[in-house]
Formats: C-alpha cells, sequence, structure tokens
C-alpha cells in the first residue's frame, strides 16, 4: 500500500474545493470515510472515489 494512496484533510479540501473545515465536519459526522492516524486524518482515494459517486445525483447513465 502506497503512501500515494491516502489523502489528507487538505489535499481532500483542495481536491473538493472546499474548506478544510468541511471535511472535518464530514469526518466527525462519519459521512465521509476516513482513518485516524494519530491525531490526523487520511483517506484512500478507493474510498472517496466510492463516496463521490454514491454523493452524485441527477446524473445520467448513458449506453455506449
Amino acid at each position: 500500500m502506497a503512501t500515494e494512496d491516502f489523502l489528507t484533510v487538505e489535499e481532500m479540501a483542495e481536491m473538493l474545493k472546499v474548506n478544510p473545515r468541511t471535511i472535518q465536519r464530514l469526518v466527525n459526522r462519519k459521512e465521509l470515510p476516513a482513518v485516524r492516524v494519530g491525531k490526523q486524518w487520511r483517506f484512500r482515494r478507493e474510498w472517496v472515489e466510492e463516496w463521490l459517486d454514491k454523493q452524485t445525483v441527477n446524473r445520467e447513465k448513458r449506453s455506449a
């Protein structure tokens, strides 16, 4: 498991274009999957992608 697979709170906030406090709130409400490392939170990229897919609304499924 590479460290590149994990994101910090700051990286998550930058990626989602929100304040880091928003990320902290989502974690505290257990809405965003995370793992605690010492006093810091880390997010696996695959968890974030799954979480984002579940948050998506009004997305049309297109047939190829």
